[in-house]
């Protein structure tokens, strides 16, 4: 079989997740907005309604991870960060950006604990790629930050 393309494995991760019984309640979000592939995007990113993923992060990615980073995205569109955050955006972007990351990342771990279907994306030596911690747990952006 062919290799797919960033698109088609964006695509098809889509469908799997709106299929899956932990994941389906997001299938209204993965239908706003554009979903778009890059070459200088270095990860993944949203403005709150379209998402961009970078190819060679794609590209990086298990199917596994990928479903991950796709909730994750999405997970920001659910919760209107950049709406409801916009104070703390405001006051210093990537912090906000990364206490909205620790309390998403959570939760998407929390979906999927074993890693069945989804997994926190690693680097190539098995490092997480991403916000996660358990001292955060149970706290909004807001007390993160």
């Amino acid at each position: 079989m062919a290799k797919l393309s960033a698109e088609q494995r964006i695509e098809r991760t889509h469908v799997q997740l709106m299929k899956h019984k932990n994941f389906c309640l997001f299938s209204g979000l993965f239908m706003v907005g554009k979903v778009s592939v890059d070459d200088e995007t270095p990860t993944a990113k949203t403005n709150g309604v379209d998402v961009i993923y970078g190819r060679a992060f794609v590209d990086s990615l298990t199917d596994k991870a990928l479903a991950f980073v796709i909730l994750h995205e999405n997970m920001h569109k659910a919760y209107r960060h950049l709406i409801v955050w916009q104070s703390l955006y405001k006051k210093n972007p990537i912090l906000a950006n990364m206490a909205c990351d620790y309390v998403i990342n959570l939760q998407i771990r929390d979906y999927d604990p074993h890693g069945h279907d989804v997994e926190m994306p690693t680097d190539k030596d098995g490092e997480v790629l991403g916000c996660i911690e358990e001292k955060y747990r149970g706290m909004d952006a807001h007390q993160v930050f």
